[in-house]
């Protein structure tokens, strides 16, 4: 699947994108009210309805997501030893519908939320956990597959409790008796939550850091990151003081998943669990505002954030090697941690330069990226498989990628500031040294209403933090170094 493909659809396909991507074009997203509000929305959910399948069970009506689709006619494709659908992408899609319906009061987003939501309880054991994978339509599940066994609290279990703690937040006033079934859905697994952190406060050490204990599978912050979404999310409508408990010591375990500094490697950046830190699945930053650790969140967001923002996007590293980078391959379920990470920065501390560094980061999606190709489509709502090298890309659209996608470019385009960035191009890195200190920088630039403006991000290598400069500040940084 990591062969380059190209595009070639049915002429009828075709001509139903293109109505509905210019249908959503005039509907696009509510936003704050700005002069930037001008720019038209590339969000569009065609290929993410494409992928989802009605099926009925006990008299109502569930939606799976096809969990890959391989170009050029972007069929649904399974997978022989897992299956067609799963609770891994049946979850993230149901957030995307939910956050949908939350901004743009689109009841159609609702309603396909709670079929999705209904898959997802569907798959829930009588003990509160989940299985991951069906076999097919006929909901048939696959409860053997190491990757779908209802055995512990897992990475399924925390994308499902996403879902589920947000669609009893989002669906609270609009359907109050199906959110409530979400949230008693959400209780059954808390026993479970209740368990992992039983070992709270308790550490290890692991190669010369202090680690929790009481993370998913001990120390993973990556996996606990998703299903700390969706307790914050549940605490909000539930009484229940056992969300608080929770929240507060699954925040303070990934708090302590984080290290270096500006200067030092990892810079700040949060583990993904004790052997080092991959992209994907890395939701601490995102997390952790939601749940109100402003600090470690900035601390990450300045010095890592913008490193790669800088240097380029990284794959993985070591902990006990982090200078020993791994660059491809590139997803979308990477780009959005740190872009929407970022856009709930700018929420939380109204600080503009997050909102800006929040666009550049999600411009990945539209084409500023190592292979130069756009990662999202607009025109059908495809969302491509990934980045293999700077002249390999796979652009198969399956479901992990499509969701990623969307969800990066349903929060961007929230705010008129990314959204200015997110058709952005770069130049660079380049170096700059003066008075011993050492200064990496890119320059991007964007096109607006016909105007083209240019931003500096300077990465500062001995000192904590970055800074966003125009061009006229740039060279007067460099006159004065």
């Amino acid at each position: 699947m990591n062969s380059i493909k190209h595009i070639h659809s049915s002429e009828k396909r075709n001509i139903i994108a293109i109505s509905v991507f210019l249908m959503l074009l005039s509907i696009g997203c509510k936003k704050e009210t700005s002069e930037q509000e001008a720019v038209p929305s590339i969000l569009n959910l065609t290929h993410l309805d494409y992928l989802g399948e009605v099926v009925s069970y006990a008299g109502q009506d569930l939606r799976i997501v096809h969990i890959y689709a391989e170009a050029p006619n972007y069929e649904w494709v399974g997978d022989d030893d897992e299956g067609q659908a799963c609770v891994d992408d049946v979850a993230r899609a149901a957030v995307v519908y939910l956050r949908h319906f939350e901004l743009t009061e689109n009841e159609e987003s609702a309603e396909k939320a709670k079929e999705l939501l209904r898959f997802v309880m569907y798959m829930q054991t009588e003990e509160g956990l989940f299985h991951n994978f069906v076999w097919d339509n006929s909901l048939r599940k696959n409860t053997t597959h190491e990757n779908s066994v209802a055995d512990k609290l897992n990475w399924w279990a925390g994308r499902a409790a996403w879902a589920l703690g947000t669609g009893a937040r989002v669906l609270a006033d609009y359907d109050s008796s199906f959110a409530n079934v979400c949230l008693l859905s959400l209780d059954k697994l808390l026993p479970h939550v209740n368990e992992t952190i039983s070992s709270y406060p308790n550490t290890k050490m692991v190669n010369g850091y202090e680690m929790p204990t009481w993370l998913i599978g001990g120390s993973g912050s990556d996996a606990t990151s998703e299903l700390l979404l969706g307790l914050v999310a549940a605490s909000k409508v539930s009484s229940n003081a056992e969300y608080d408990t929770a929240i507060n010591r699954l925040s303070a375990g990934i708090t302590m998943m984080q290290y270096g500094n500006s200067a030092e490697a990892p810079y700040g950046a949060f583990m993904s669990w004790q052997g080092g830190w991959h992209g994907w699945g890395n939701s601490q930053t995102m997390a952790l505002v939601e749940a109100g650790m402003i600090e470690a969140a900035k601390r990450e967001a300045d010095n890592f954030y913008t490193r790669m923002l800088v240097d380029g996007w990284l794959h993985s590293f070591p902990l006990d090697n982090p200078t020993n980078t791994r660059e491809f391959e590139q997803i979308a379920y990477a780009t959005r941690g740190v872009a929407v990470g970022l856009s709930r920065l700018y929420e939380a501390t109204k600080n503009e330069d997050y909102a800006i560094l929040a666009g550049l980061a999600a411009s990945w999606f539209t084409g500023n990226n190592v292979a130069n190709t756009r990662m999202y489509i607009p025109l059908h709502g495809y969302g491509y498989d990934g980045i293999n090298g700077p002249e390999d890309v796979n652009i198969n659209s399956g479901a992990e990628s499509t969701i990623e996608a969307l969800f990066t470019i349903l929060e961007v385009e929230r705010h008129p500031l990314s959204n200015k960035w997110l058709n952005a191009s770069s130049d660079g890195p380049y170096s700059l040294t003066s008075d011993g200190k050492q200064y990496r920088y890119r320059t991007y630039t964007a096109n607006h209403n016909g105007e083209s403006e240019s931003i500096i991000l300077v990465s500062k290598r001995s000192e904590s933090g970055y800074a966003l400069l125009t061009e006229a500040e740039f060279q007067e940084f460099k006159n004065q170094n």
